[in-house]
């Protein structure tokens, strides 16, 4: 068996909150994420946009910086990046085959995460990598990150995703979230919302850990379309004036100054983060199907939104698009036609292809009386899409992860866009 399909097959053991399979593995590779050190960034929507910014200023800094991500669009080694470059076919099978063996001394196998996860750390501490940003998986307090002691923690906003894990309300996925704060270790906090701020901040407040919460010791404005967007920062310490953002959509500024505000806090330690740097590290940053645009005639935006919070935020960017949703089975598809839907000129239901997929019967019977036209199978949606677009009605792709790297594939493979570059 290769070690893509050892890890393959793991996928079949779902998903397990927990931190015991994690350590063991760990241990037995000599606790590398004990020997970096790293940024850990956790919150419903937005963390994966926040290490991105983040990344992207320390190396801007000249900081050698790994960054651990998930899920992946296209490929498990997206997961894995090192100065925005993914980790080498070579080398991931290598770490993956090391895992594989050390997991037979395991009780229960691994999950695909779990996995994945040791293999980050062991490979940013082959590389010896200056500082690395973890995002957690799902969750934080049972997730496998957080078995780090990290020298800055960062949540952003909580909404409601994986009930079934989490909890069914905003103050319980909240007190998840919360669990990746550490004693004594800073934390920055981009929720606005009462409820789940309250959490946050009264577990920073048990742990005795430093914080700065947006809208108190720092803010943002953002101006200008979603595509050529100006940002301004400012708090105590820092100010930046009319900055343009590598990451579009007008929601992508708070995720920014969540990030400033927490390169402020590391520039003790990690002193050649200028002004500059920062300005640089938000302008340049790159994280693929983030309302990227990938086609310019018709215009043709992928975004990765699989949740009704996430869906809301995205149609605010758009007066009038075709849309292509396909979503998954565990999803709130009903919430996520009702914010897209009055945008949606047409809106287009499908499927994308596994098992994870909700069935396209069953997203046109969510759909109930919003008009819709619909499509066996993802390509064919995007086929129809295309036809229907134009100058000032782009094509607009979405509802999964999933959705976004299955399209994107596709386009890729027809010729009509280019392959994913993280910078």
């Amino acid at each position: 068996m290769t070690p893509r399909e050892y890890l393959a097959g793991l996928e079949f053991h779902g998903i397990k909150l927990g931190l015991e399979n994690i350590r063991f593995l760990l241990a037995a590779a000599g606790r590398p994420e004990s020997r970096r050190l790293h940024v850990h960034v956790a919150g419903t929507n937005g963390k994966g946009s926040v290490a991105a910014f983040l990344s992207a200023a320390l190396g801007a800094a000249g900081y050698r910086t790994g960054r651990y991500t998930s899920p992946h669009l296209v490929d498990v080694s997206e997961r894995f990046l090192i100065d925005g470059q993914p980790i080498g076919a070579e080398e991931l099978d290598a770490h993956i085959a090391f895992f594989r063996d050390v997991a037979q001394g395991l009780r229960h196998p691994p999950t695909y995460f779990e996995l994945l996860t040791a293999v980050a750390f062991r490979w940013f501490d082959v590389r010896e990598v200056d500082v690395a940003v973890i995002e957690v998986g799902m969750g934080g307090r049972f997730d496998s990150t957080n078995v780090i002691a990290p020298i800055e923690t960062v949540i952003t906003t909580i909404d409601l995703d994986h009930l079934q894990y989490l909890g069914d309300t905003l103050e319980k996925i909240a007190f998840e979230k919360a669990g990746i704060i550490k004693p004594g270790v800073p934390l920055v906090v981009g929720e606005r919302k009462p409820g789940p701020r309250s959490v946050i901040l009264s577990r920073a407040g048990e742990c005795r850990a430093p914080v700065k919460a947006i809208g108190r010791d720092f803010d943002c404005r953002v101006t200008g379309p979603p595509f050529a967007q100006s940002f301004c920062y400012e708090s105590a310490g820092l100010r930046i004036e009319a900055s343009p953002l590598g990451l579009a959509g007008r929601f992508q500024g708070e995720n920014a100054a969540v990030a400033a505000a927490a390169l402020e806090g590391l520039r003790a330690g990690f002193p050649r983060i200028t002004q500059d740097a920062i300005v640089e590290g938000l302008r340049t940053a790159k994280w693929p199907c983030r309302l990227e645009r990938v086609l310019d005639d018709p215009p043709v935006i992928i975004d990765v939104a699989h949740n009704a919070a996430g869906a809301q935020r995205l149609a605010q960017e758009f007066a009038r698009a075709v849309v292509v949703l396909a979503v998954a089975a565990d999803k709130d598809a009903g919430a996520m036609i009702d914010a897209l839907a009055p945008i949606a000129a047409p809106l287009i239901l499908t499927q994308f292809e596994g098992a994870r997929a909700m069935a396209i019967e069953r997203l046109r019977a969510v759909a109930g009386c919003h008009p819709h036209r619909h499509a066996e199978d993802l390509a064919a949606a995007i086929r129809l899409g295309l036809d229907c677009a134009g100058p000032e009605t782009p094509l607009l792709i979405t509802g999964s992860v999933f959705t976004a790297g299955q399209a994107r594939q596709w386009l890729v493979r027809t010729g009509q866009a280019r392959g994913i570059a993280f910078r």
